[in-house]
């Protein structure tokens, strides 16, 4: 029954184990914290996305419209970069058709065009009114 009362070195040897594992555990959960600070694991730009929201109400055939105008609207913006193309000449044209060619493969135009409205909403505009006079203070 020796176990019950140790001798007082083994006490003290015990502690100090105790006390450096103590130490170890906080220098390296310290050291830990330190690192993800400095370079991370998580992505540090998030991607957010956008989504459009309609009315209930909202029919097929408005939903068409959309989708016509939308496509519409970025081949016009396509048509107008093909146009800005064909006043350069020499190198600045070949470099031009490139970027060109790498927008229009790599789905560019989608991303920065997603959704145009064949006929804007009104509704969704919330104007708050100027206040007639000015606060008395």
């Amino acid at each position: 029954m020796a176990f019950l009362d140790p001798p007082d070195a083994t006490q003290r040897r015990r502690r100090y184990w105790i006390a450096a594992g103590a130490v170890l555990a906080t220098t390296i959960l310290m050291t830990m914290f330190l690192i993800e600070s400095r370079w991370g694991y998580s992505k540090q730009d998030p991607i957010i996305i956008y989504a459009q929201s309609w009315k209930a109400d909202r029919s097929r055939e408005d939903a068409i419209a959309d989708v016509k105008a939308t496509k519409a609207a970025r081949e016009a913006r396509l048509a107008e970069a093909r146009a800005a193309i064909a006043t350069l000449s020499g190198q600045a044209k070949i470099d031009a058709q490139a970027q060109y060619d790498a927008y229009v493969e790599g789905g560019g135009f989608k991303r920065d065009l997603p959704y145009v409205a064949a006929e804007p909403s009104v509704e969704g505009i919330v104007r708050v009114p100027a206040p007639a006079e000015p606060p008395i203070e």
